[in-house]
């Protein structure tokens, strides 16, 4: 007798049981109060600022989702009612920065973010503490340099063709395909502080690029929400700029003014650089100085490093990032 394989079919939901379970969760969010919905862009950690807000507003809640940079602006007012953003380092006046936001959302500063350059562990540049801009000539930069005009890649180095053109950007679908180009070898890469802790591999680390702006991270917000809304969201920036739980909201937020106090930025500990100290022989006329065992630029500290033995250094464990997004310190 042939065997039935014959399997029965499954029943599958119709349209209106899928709307039955949407408007259950829907009654579920309401059942459990107001609800506040907050985005906050890649490599951010903000969940300190969020247990803070749920311990002040026991009957609230908030959920919070994380979306990939520059697609705030699609979804807020829509499926998020507030949103942690990063400004560009050189915003466009009047459209990018603080005040052109003010021109149709409301924006407070929550801190700023330092810019790093990502490199393989075993880089040369891993024998500094911390870089300038110019350290990265004759470095290729993987990504599009069109926010990063402080570079200047030199005509004979890596980041140019046999014209001195700086070389195209490599084609990346997001901050993890620029991750793997630096780490086969292929380049490095400049992002903000959160962004290389966030995607930190074993293969990789990062150095501080002093001379470069910060990154300003604001909090922004529609500037037509319910007023039940409209109070959370006050109180989570009250959360972000460190006010006490029984501060006045109205004192403590002045939108739009030019009272709003200038985001702080990150200061990390690193060991300071030895300087030389001055000489007791005075010079005779016609002597000069000496140069110092470490050189008196960028080149002959590593050059030294390198007659030394120097090798390329890990560089402190970057371990978690703040739970205050990540890279930066909040204003105060």
């Amino acid at each position: 007798m042939d065997q039935d394989t014959s399997v029965e079919p499954t029943d599958t939901p119709d349209a209106e049981q899928v709307g039955s379970v949407e408007a259950d969760q829907a009654a579920e969010l309401t059942e459990t109060g107001p609800t506040l919905r907050v985005a906050y862009e890649t490599g951010m950690m903000p969940a300190k600022w969020f247990d803070r807000w749920r311990d002040r507003l026991p009957g609230a809640r908030l959920v919070d989702t994380q979306v990939e940079s520059g697609t705030w602006s699609q979804i807020l007012g829509q499926t998020q009612d507030v949103a942690l953003i990063r400004l560009p380092a050189h915003p466009k006046p009047g459209s990018q920065d603080l005040e052109g936001l003010r021109g149709h959302h409301r924006a407070v500063p929550a801190y700023q973010e330092l810019q790093v350059a990502v490199l393989p562990i075993d880089h040369e540049l891993t024998l500094l503490d911390d870089l300038s801009i110019a350290d990265l000539a004759d470095e290729r930069l993987v990504h599009d340099l069109s926010d990063l005009p402080e570079h200047r890649p030199s005509p004979t180095g890596a980041g140019t063709d046999d014209d001195g053109a700086p070389l195209p950007p490599l084609e990346a679908r997001g901050p993890e395909d620029v991750m793997e180009y630096v780490a086969a070898g292929i380049g490095l890469a400049v992002v903000p502080m959160s962004i290389a802790r966030f995607f930190h591999r074993k293969d990789l680390t990062y150095r501080v690029v002093e001379d470069l702006p910060g990154i300003d991270v604001v909090v922004v917000w529609p500037q037509d929400l319910e007023e039940e809304t409209e109070a959370m969201v006050q109180d989570l920036v009250g959360v972000v700029r460190g006010r006490k739980k029984d501060s006045s909201r109205g004192q403590a937020t002045q939108l739009g003014t030019d009272t709003d106090p200038q985001p702080t930025r990150q200061k990390t500990a690193k060991p300071k650089r030895a300087k030389a100290k001055a000489g007791t022989t005075k010079l005779k006329p016609g002597e000069t100085a000496s140069r110092t065992a470490k050189g008196t630029s960028r080149g002959d500290q590593l050059k030294g490093k390198r007659l030394a033995g120097g090798k390329a250094r890990r560089g402190a464990k970057p371990g978690r990032p703040s739970t205050r997004g990540g890279g930066g310190r909040k204003g105060r």
